[in-house]
């Protein structure tokens, strides 16, 4: 574990992503919070996590006409301190009955999913004293939010 900003982390994950969003047709976009927002993790998962949610979402919008295609990434500090990602995509959504469940091993939307992506994305961030959930986004679409613990910086 180490100590990094959430921003870098999603600025590295985005420069992963751009590519596939081209090839997909995807607009990307990015929210960062105004100020560091220092977690303790390691950034290797936390990238992952990163990338599994925003290829979930990328995969959602792919009937999806090109024009109405968009994927934002947004990170806040939250009223209880906490640092809070969200990935909000244009697709279809979730259905409201399946919202937890999407964490379980093996629920799979997909015809060659796993069922294993967001199970795994829950054990990551729940390792680091996080939380994720799921949500449709008012305008349509699926969000998915998770909160870290905010790491205090120690000077160099």
């Amino acid at each position: 574990m180490q100590e990094f900003n959430v921003n870098d982390a999603i600025a590295d994950a985005i420069h992963v992503l751009e590519p596939e969003a081209m090839q997909r047709q995807v607009a990307l976009s990015v929210d960062p919070a105004p100020r560091p927002l220092p977690v303790r993790a390691d950034p290797v998962h936390l990238q992952q996590v990163i990338l599994n949610l925003a290829m979930n979402g990328m995969d959602a919008m792919a009937s999806s006409p090109p024009a109405e295609r968009k994927l934002a990434l947004q990170t806040a500090l939250n009223e209880r301190a906490e640092v809070e990602v969200s990935i909000c995509d244009s697709g279809p959504g979730l259905p409201r009955d399946k919202l937890k469940e999407v964490f379980e091993t093996f629920y799979t939307t997909k015809q060659q999913g796993t069922g294993l992506g967001l199970s795994i994305v829950r054990t990551i961030i729940e390792t680091y004293g996080g939380k994720i959930w799921a949500d449709n986004a008012a305008a349509g679409g699926a969000v998915f939010r998770f909160t870290l613990p905010l790491a205090e910086i120690r000077p160099a």
